[in-house]
């Protein structure tokens, strides 16, 4: 879903299954329900649609009953006040396709863990979902260890009456409860990894934005000289003159000077207190193909100046060098 998120791709709704043959919901669906709810958020339910299912399997006035309890109990309420929708799947291609239907209107939306996870660049185990999900983990780790304790309190007990069918059985309920046990710290340690990755992978990214700086502070666009004309310095005096530069981040690689050119706009900067100077410099620059010192380009909102002497020679082609400041 990050993933998607950053491509730009929104989901338009979400269809939450239920059986309407259940005659209950369990501790399991109600875990699943909370996870679910803080996935989405409050903006994203109202493209919800909290599907009912298997009607064909249930009297319809028992599960218009049940539909009612969902819709009205602690159940579905909160997220239908919420903007969440409670329809019905009737087990065919029409009753489907009308749920799509419903959710192709809406306009699309992010989930709220998107918005944690890209936006906030959260850790999955820090968002609300994560630390809902690590709760519950610690808290099934609480209960196996309670219920090993007391296993083994019984499982004493037997022994000493010597009762060898109870005790059999005890151990074998131990070494259930000991495999749920390893399954939920299991499940926590798979948090925590996924954590430290996740950093890791943040820490990464802000390294490569940070040497990109760098690399962008150091860099230096390369215009050739083919690309300047002998009358541009006289032409920037008045309007800035509009050529092909590249941007350069080493200027000993000669693959960088094989990069696609973009347009820039050489400009000059002119003090009419030093007119004699100007014209001296205008000369000098048409002799050197339109650049001197007073040149400029700005690019990503930054200064680069020509400075005297910085062409460099490449293969068969020759460049000017302009420097940020």
């Amino acid at each position: 879903m990050s993933s998607s998120y950053r491509k730009g791709k929104l989901l338009s709704g979400i269809i939450y299954l239920h059986r309407i043959t259940d005659v209950r919901m369990d501790g399991s669906s109600l875990k699943n329900l909370k996870m679910f709810q803080k996935m989405c958020g409050p903006d994203a339910l109202q493209n919800v649609l909290l599907t009912t299912t298997q009607w064909s399997n249930v009297n319809p006035a028992l599960g218009a009953e049940r539909e009612g309890n969902l819709r009205h109990e602690d159940f579905w309420a909160g997220l239908i006040s919420q903007g969440a929708s409670l329809k019905r799947f009737m087990g065919t291609r029409e009753s489907g396709l009308e749920l799509i239907t419903k959710l192709i209107e809406k306009e699309p939306k992010p989930l709220h863990i998107q918005d944690e996870m890209v936006e906030k660049g959260m850790a999955l185990v820090d968002t609300d979902v994560g630390k809902f999900m690590n709760e519950e983990l610690i808290s099934l780790q609480k209960k196996y260890e309670k219920d090993l304790e007391n296993l083994e309190r019984e499982r004493q007990s037997a022994l000493k009456e010597k009762d060898d069918e109870m005790e059999r059985i005890l151990a074998e309920e131990q070494e259930k409860a000991r495999e749920r046990l390893g399954e939920a710290a299991a499940e926590r340690k798979l948090l925590s990894d996924l954590r430290e990755a996740e950093l890791r992978k943040l820490e990464e990214a802000e390294r490569k934005r940070e040497e990109d700086r760098e690399n962008n502070d150091k860099a230096v666009i390369a215009v050739a000289s083919k690309d300047i004309s002998a009358g541009a310095h006289i032409m920037a005096l008045f309007k800035p003159y509009r050529t092909n530069g590249r941007l350069i981040h080493n200027t000993s690689d000669m693959k960088e000077f094989q990069k696609d050119p973009f347009g820039i706009k050489i400009q000059y900067q002119l003090n009419i207190a030093f007119i004699p100077d100007v014209i001296a410099k205008t000369v000098s620059g048409i002799v050197r193909h339109g650049v001197n010192s007073n040149n400029y380009i700005i690019y990503n909102n930054a200064f680069y100046w020509a400075k005297p002497g910085r062409r460099t020679k490449i293969g068969h082609r020759k460049f000017h060098i302009f420097i940020k400041y």
